[in-house]
């Protein structure tokens, strides 16, 4: 330092600064890329960043149109609610049977029942707790095994074949919503439909009530229940037929609804015979003259009007087959003129035909003429079927 210079740097002094040199530049590379790749990371998450923005308000407007369309269907059921409310009611019509005054009066008892009813449901629809007053429609299907209806009522003497047809007729064309439907030959065939019913169309919102006419069988709780379940058995009013409640169904609390002089109010039985008319089996007696045949061969004995002894109860004809097809088939010679194998004859002697029949059973007798009238031991009659 005596000459004004500084010291020389020693070889160590220069390693060091070359070290401290390296350190730094390393240190000076390694933050630069790691700005490097901040900077790219901060690109990519505001990329993300913006799908994320548009997605959020996508899900807002989707949202936004949503809710509109719900408050228009929340109009829209409020307005089937109240505007045009749907009596819904369904019967067991192997069970609620209608009263024997109403089906003796054939067509005018029909409408008649028909009216009842529907005074019944907007009476009950305008008292106090049952909601708003009777502007619904009313729309009522009669379930029930048609030929064993029919045969019981007869079997009671509850009324003919005629009128309780007319009925039927009168019921059906009272309402266009109104119809009695036959479900046909079959264990519970009537229960299937309505419990089906009962499970869809209660769902519906503009169903306000269901008049539930089945009071009769404890078959119907399973149905009611599952109703009770999905919270839909406030709709339901018990329509009451017989006097007695099925047992399962008094513990569900239903309200019910009793309309005078519709139903009958007890059970009819099913297994009584009815007694043998006086004229041929197969006839009634005021049709008997009528549908007799006009060809009869003069030495053809009178036929006896008296009962019949031992005679099998009368039944009905299949309606999906012709006579040619029933088993047995009706014999010719027994409903249009004299039959004289008697009990022994292979063929039909215990059916209710109707004048359709009549006519039918003629028109086939013509098709095969009788051996006995080609070789001229009688006249003017030909036998088919028998």
């Amino acid at each position: 330092m005596e000459d004004g210079y500084p010291p020389l740097e020693t070889p160590n002094d220069l390693k060091l600064w070359e070290k401290l040199a390296e350190e730094q530049s390393a240190l000076f590379h390694k933050t630069i890329t790691n700005n490097e790749e901040l900077r790219r990371r901060v690109d990519e998450l505001e990329r993300e960043l913006t799908v994320w923005k548009l997605g959020f308000k996508a899900a807002e407007d989707e949202k936004l149109n949503l809710q509109k369309s719900m408050k228009r269907l929340e109009k829209n059921i409020g307005s089937l609610k109240d505007d045009n409310p749907l009596l819904l009611c369904l019967i067991d019509g192997d069970g609620n049977i209608f009263s024997p005054d109403l089906i003796s009066s054939g067509h005018m008892g029909g409408r008649q029942a028909a009216m009842l009813l529907t005074k019944g449901f907007t009476d009950f629809m305008a008292s106090d707790n049952a909601g708003s007053p009777g502007r619904g429609q009313v729309w009522l299907t009669v379930y029930c095994n048609k030929s064993g209806l029919m045969e019981t009522l007869i079997s009671n003497n509850i009324c003919s074949i005629e009128e309780f047809e007319a009925f039927v007729v009168g019921f059906n064309q009272a309402s266009p919503l109104f119809s009695i439907v036959d479900v046909g030959i079959g264990k519970e065939a009537a229960d299937a439909k309505i419990k089906e019913c009962l499970r869809v169309f209660t769902r519906f919102p503009q169903t306000s009530r269901v008049f539930f006419g089945g009071t009769h069988d404890n078959g119907y709780t399973s149905t009611l229940n599952y109703l009770e379940n999905e919270g839909l058995l406030e709709k339901v009013v018990l329509l009451r037929g017989y006097k007695n409640l099925a047992v399962e169904l008094r513990n569900l609390d239903l309200p019910e609804l009793e309309i005078e002089g519709v139903f009958m109010s007890k059970k009819l039985p099913t297994n009584i015979f009815k007694k043998a008319p006086i004229s041929p089996p197969g006839i009634l007696p005021e049709d008997f003259e009528r549908f007799r045949t006009p060809f009869k061969s003069p030495r053809a004995p009178q036929r006896s009007l008296s009962p019949a002894k031992n005679m099998n109860p009368l039944k009905y004809l299949d309606p999906s087959l012709p006579l040619n097809k029933q088993t047995p088939r009706p014999c010719t010679f027994h409903y249009l003129s004299i039959c004289k194998q008697g009990d022994k004859c292979n063929y039909g002697h215990d059916y209710y035909l109707t004048p359709e029949n009549f006519a039918e059973l003629r028109a086939n007798a013509k098709k095969s003429p009788c051996p006995a009238v080609n070789k001229s031991m009688y006249v003017g009659f030909s036998s088919y079927g028998c």
